[in-house]
């Protein structure tokens, strides 16, 4: 009859082609499909020799022949055959079958699988097809999220960063845990790592099932029957998932691992549902729920605060925050494959550490960039962050308000008495207390920042009450913002204590340079010319100037995960360390022959750094154009110190002395916003600069300093499509030269 057959077939189910039968014996049969033509004829289920035919063969012979419309099923285990009419099991005895009764048994499998295909697809979603159909629905909801750089939706196609939290929660679900915890900020995310975790499942053999928790209103079963009905035009109801997720979770050797993004503590309905999962759901079920931080506490504890829910009793907690230095290697290699490449020195950018703030950033130019035509993206964001965090909080509303509200409160703030450890610490982050908090805002308010997840509750080394910021970015806009409300007022008094008053709140505050440039950007309109001007001399009165500490001298350190270390410099010509609170043995260190030293006064040069300059252009009476960019860099990029905030975190950022002070290894590639400015400068035809007497001027200027700014910016350029030629041009006639004339470099 001109039959053939295939190991592997399609069955359609809804929306969705799976691919059906299997090539061995994992189950202990394997399913065939053999065809009269291009007529499918039979389902053959194929048994380990010796195995007995069990009722649940033949169920799952007839499931899929009602999906394939084949009018028969065969049955066998090499010694036993059974064969069976598809429409209504009947068995079939006898050794042929007519060709008009098999065009009649055609016709009625066509029909039975219109009418049993409900029971077909419940049957097989559970069974052979549980892993295709738990990758279905996870792909169809990861879809509906994701678009290209231009668009708001949460990921972007092709972008996926390996972040340290899916690993660890790869190692808490393989522990037994029944659930794992992810908490962190927003827009840390969270999501990314269920998603990572989701697109790798098949590299562990589990079954992720994605579900978007602000879906899940009317609990998780109801969203899951909805989904599953959408996707494979099964009219399951709320019991009927509930059997399925059973089925699923009571497999042998597959964990079927849940991922709810992000929970919603509003919904009764769902927490009772999840409640259920963990309790009677079988050993191979996982759940891993996303939470913001302030909604952690509530998820493991009960309200009385003193007793675990049992989601705090059976669960592992594990938390996201920004890049670290191997994830943010990691982005960076994934944005070259995209088409992106970020100028060497981006590595000692915090900005760009937190994963919104990198996405955001770059969107714009990824959205042209390509594998063959790398986009450039910059190293340091500087003053350009707060317009990203400008443009990604747009929407808030009143929350906006009440976050201008704080930084009123906040500004106050600083001026008062406070332990040196949160003096130093808000150089790390933005945190208020609590009571200064209440005088300008009332409860309400509160709670909205709190559940928008700007807020959280901090610690202080005074034990006093304190609200964090947790979109920094944006609380430092809307500072920039105030101080530019001010700052006009105040130079028109006395240019030199505007520019003092300047330093004394940016060298005091996250983002202080930065928020401090750009101020005077915002302030400019209003300052004009004159006072403008008047500010930039008065910033560049206080150059960086490096000083001696006498004996005696007594301070304090902030260190990463250390804590307050206390320094003293001793008579006898050693320095001690102490950590405060530790038992460990105070270390002393010997102080070199030129004595111990600090740098001082290096907030306003830093602040002038961050201006970018060459966006501003002057006209003198005559129509001449003057632009300020070309001087100021030439006296900002001989500074002899590294213009540059340390990081939080201990970098490995290297420094060489040189005469009077230090300079950035020419190795950390463009570390220094300065250095930014003056790449940005000579890569762009700007008015009022020539640069290739810029360039001159620099090299020849003696300045070890400016020197080894203009190689690194050189060199950067160097690389680029438009201007690369000219730079090599430079760097080989200019920088090289300049370089060999430098003793100190050899």
């Amino acid at each position: 009859m001109d039959l053939r057959h295939q190991l592997r077939f399609k069955v359609r189910v809804g929306h969705t082609v799976f691919d059906a039968g299997s090539a061995d014996y994992v189950e202990g049969r394997a399913d065939i499909l053999v065809y009269q033509h291009e007529t499918p004829l039979a389902v053959l289920e194929l048994k380990r020799e010796g195995l007995a035919i069990k009722p649940a063969d033949e169920e799952q012979g007839r499931s899929y022949a009602l999906l394939a419309q084949a009018p028969l099923v065969v049955i066998t285990n090499g010694t036993e055959t059974r064969i069976f009419q598809t429409h209504d099991m009947a068995r079939l005895e006898g050794t042929t079958v007519e060709a008009d009764e098999l065009t009649r048994r055609v016709e009625a499998a066509s029909t039975a699988a219109r009418t049993g295909v409900s029971t077909a697809i419940s049957k097989l979603l559970g069974t052979d097809l549980a892993t295709s159909a738990v990758k279905a629905l996870t792909t169809r909801e990861l879809a509906e999220l994701t678009s290209g750089w231009e668009s708001g939706e949460r990921f972007v196609e092709g972008f996926i960063v390996p972040r340290r939290a899916t690993r660890e929660l790869r190692e808490v679900l393989r522990s037994g845990r029944k659930v794992a915890v992810l908490a962190g900020p927003p827009l840390s995310g969270k999501s990314s790592v269920l998603r990572e975790l989701a697109l790798t499942s098949e590299e562990v053999g589990w079954d992720v099932l994605y579900v978007e928790g602000s879906s899940c209103g009317e609990g998780l079963f109801r969203r899951l029957a909805n989904v599953l009905a959408a996707q494979f035009s099964w009219p399951a109801g709320p019991d009927d998932v509930r059997v399925w997720v059973r089925q699923l979770a009571n497999r042998v050797g597959r964990l079927l691992v849940i991922c709810i993004d992000t929970l919603p503590l509003a919904s009764a309905i769902l927490l009772g549902e999840l409640d259920e999962l963990l309790g009677s759901f079988g050993d191979g079920l996982r759940v891993v729920v996303a939470v913001d931080e302030n909604d952690l506490d509530s998820l493991v504890h009960k309200p009385n605060r003193r007793e675990k829910t049992r989601i705090g009793r059976i669960s592992s907690t594990i938390k996201v925050g920004n890049y670290d230095d191997d994830e943010f290697k990691a982005a960076v290699r994934v944005l070259a494959v995209l088409g992106g490449g970020l100028v060497y020195g981006a590595l000692y950018a915090p900005e760009l550490r937190a994963p919104w703030v990198l996405r955001a950033a770059v969107a714009d130019q990824m959205v042209e960039a390509s594998p063959e035509r790398q986009a450039v993206l910059a190293p340091l964001l500087g003053v350009q962050v707060f317009g990203v965090a400008d443009d990604r909080f747009s929407d808030l509303g009143e929350l906006r308000d009440d976050l201008k509200r704080l930084t009123v409160a906040y500004l106050n703030d600083l001026n008062t008495k406070r332990h040196h450890g949160d003096v130093l610490s808000s150089l790390q982050l933005f945190s208020i207390r609590q009571e200064v908090v209440r005088e300008h805002l009332d409860r309400t308010a509160v709670h909205g920042l709190v559940r928008a997840g700007i807020l959280c509750r901090g610690a202080s080394f005074s034990d006093e009450a304190t609200w964090v910021i947790r979109v920094p970015e944006l609380f430092g806009h809307l500072i920039a913002n105030r101080i530019a409300s001010t700052l006009p007022r105040k130079v028109s008094k006395d240019s030199q204590d505007a520019a003092n008053w300047l330093i004394a709140i940016g060298s005091k505050i996250l983002f202080g340079d930065a928020i401090c440039a750009q101020a005077i950007f915002r302030a400019m309109p209003e300052l004009g010319g004159g006072l403008y001007i008047d500010l930039i001399n008065s910033l560049l009165r206080l150059p960086p100037r490096r000083e001696k500490l006498p004996t005696g001298s007594r301070m304090v350190a902030l260190l990463p995960r250390v804590g307050l270390v206390d320094m003293n410099v001793g008579q006898d010509g050693m320095l001690s360390l102490g950590i405060r609170g530790s038992a460990a043995k105070t270390l002393t260190v010997p102080i070199e022959d030129d004595g111990f030293t600090t740098v001082a006064n290096m907030d306003g040069w830093l602040i002038l750094s961050q201006l970018r300059e060459f966006r501003v252009v002057f006209q003198d009476e005559g129509g001449s154009l003057l632009n300020l960019a070309g001087p100021l860099l030439l006296e900002l990029g001989s500074c002899t110190e590294v213009l540059r905030r340390p990081g939080s975190d201990l970098e490995g950022f290297h420094t060489h002395a040189i005469e009077g002070g230090s300079i950035s290894c020419f190795q950390n590639g463009i570390a220094e916003p300065i250095t930014w400015s003056i790449a940005e400068l000579l890569s762009n035809d700007i008015p009022g600069v020539d640069r290739d007497a810029w360039v001159r001027e620099a090299a020849t200027s003696g300045s070890a300093a400016l020197v080894n700014r203009l190689g690194q910016a050189l060199t950067h350029l160097s690389e680029l499509e438009e201007i690369g030629s000219w730079a090599k041009e430079m760097l080989a006639n200019e920088f090289q030269p300049a370089l060999a004339a430098l003793p100190q470099f050899h």
